[in-house]
């Protein structure tokens, strides 16, 4: 059974071109249409020549572009600075020449006489208040010297007012302790008379009772060397025991060094065998220790042997293994580098043949430019006759020039004369500025207003 399969108009169309034959012009325009596609695909591409000499390029005209724009800045600021330092100096030289001439220097003049008469005036006012201020001190150093004696007094009447009170209760106090001093007195007298009498019995009862002491010490000594002679006896028997049980004492402590030597001897009989039984069990230690040492240190030997051989045998795989990578590295590289070098080549070619369309497109500007320059000439030339019909109007220019400088040099004159008069105002405004700056700060105006006065006369008589 036959099976359908229901497809697109493009699909069928797609499906006709490929089974189609191909005739040269299709093929030519197809050539040209997968180019195009080529083109347009590589010049979004970042990194081909083309796109790199063209992003090279636009970052070359970016950077003079800015570098332009910086260059007419600074050109804009050094002309503003240059026309700033220009108006300054005229102004400079402006006031310079005012104040040179001889009017000015004539009220600077009295300018200054003003400010010296002001500093006259100052110095006077001064002067006056450092007397005024020298009266005032001298009036208050006499009232602190008055007020000062004052006080003193006062301090001394109040001295001797205290010097005399003091000496009043002295002097009572002085009495008080007189009388005291006199009752005291009279009662010791009075006790040493009962204290005579007191002491006198007191010397009596104390005879007496030294009497008694005596007889009562006495009586004791006799006692006492009673009690010492039965002392003394009983002493000697002592002293004879004391050397009988010395002699019993000496015969046990030497019985008791033989015994205790004995001990001692068979401590360290016993104690040579101890420590030669602890030094052959050493011994027997130590032999067995050096035995397993010398087993493990055999067994530890072959195992590093094993371990050197593996080692070895691995070191070798892997030397092995290395040369082989880079052997199959070498062929990759030397691969890589062919297909550079066929890239170079192409790309080489692809270079060779823009160039070749560079040179094609070059060649049709020069022609270009050949053309422009004749035009160019031809323009010259009218331009050169239009040059000659200019200066003959030059020439009527000029004559016409000479007869308009008369009639510049006629209007300067008038000019010159509006100027003096405009100087003069502006002297006059700023004398009268100058006047009126003094007057607030309350200098005297007096030399200026008479120069102005004089000024005007003279101007008057002429």
């Amino acid at each position: 059974m036959a099976t359908y399969s229901v497809i697109s108009k493009a699909q069928l169309d797609r499906i006709r071109d490929k089974v189609a034959p191909v005739g040269q012009d299709t093929f030519s325009e197809e050539r040209q249409r997968l180019k195009q596609l080529s083109d347009d695909r590589s010049s979004q591409w970042p990194n081909t020549l083309s796109a790199q000499r063209a992003r090279k390029e636009k970052t070359r005209q970016e950077r003079q572009a800015a570098e332009e724009a910086e260059r007419v800045e600074l050109d804009r600021q050094e002309a503003e600075i240059r026309a700033e330092q220009r108006r300054i100096q005229i102004e400079r030289a402006n006031k310079i020449l005012f104040d040179e001439t001889d009017r000015v220097k004539g009220f600077h003049s009295k300018m200054l006489l003003s400010d010296v008469m002001h500093e006259n005036e100052q110095l006077k006012e001064i002067k006056r208040q450092i007397e005024v201020l020298k009266r005032a001190q001298e009036q208050a150093f006499v009232e602190q010297q008055r007020q000062a004696l004052e006080a003193a007094e006062a301090a001394e009447v109040r001295k001797l007012e205290d010097t005399r009170r003091r000496a009043m209760a002295q002097r009572e106090v002085q009495l008080q302790q007189l009388e005291e001093l006199k009752a005291k007195i009279l009662g010791e007298r009075a006790a040493d008379r009962t204290e005579g009498e007191t002491l006198r019995r007191k010397a009596l009862e104390e005879a007496d009772e030294l009497r008694r002491k005596e007889e009562a010490r006495l009586a004791k000594q006799r006692q006492l060397a009673d009690d010492t002679k039965a002392a003394n006896a009983a002493l000697q028997a002592f002293r004879l025991k004391e050397v009988e049980r010395s002699k019993e004492q000496e015969a046990a402590m030497e019985a008791y060094a033989r015994k205790k030597q004995e001990l001692a001897d068979e401590r360290a009989r016993r104690e040579a065998e101890k420590r030669a039984a602890k030094d052959a069990e050493r011994k027997r230690v130590a032999d067995m220790m050096e035995s397993n040492y010398m087993a493990w240190h055999t067994k530890e030997e072959a195992r590093l042997a094993r371990d050197v051989a593996a080692a070895e045998q691995k070191a070798a795989a892997d030397e092995e293994a290395r040369r082989k990578r880079a052997a199959d590295l070498a062929v990759a590289i030397d691969q890589s580098r062919q297909a550079q070098l066929r890239a170079k080549a192409q790309a080489k070619a692809a270079e060779k043949a823009e160039e070749a369309e560079y040179l094609s497109a070059w060649s049709t500007r020069t022609k270009q430019l050949k053309a422009e320059e004749d035009e160019e000439k031809l323009k010259r030339i009218a331009v050169g006759k239009q040059l000659a019909a200019f200066q003959l109007r030059q020439a009527a220019i000029k004559a016409r020039k000479m007869a308009d400088a008369r009639i510049a040099e006629l209007q300067e004159a008038a000019q010159l004369a509006l100027s003096v008069a405009e100087e003069e105002d502006i002297f006059l405004r700023y004398a009268h500025e100058c006047i009126e700056e003094y007057r607030r700060q309350g200098k005297p105006t007096v030399p200026m207003e008479l120069h102005l006065r004089k000024k005007t006369n003279l101007e008057t008589m002429r």
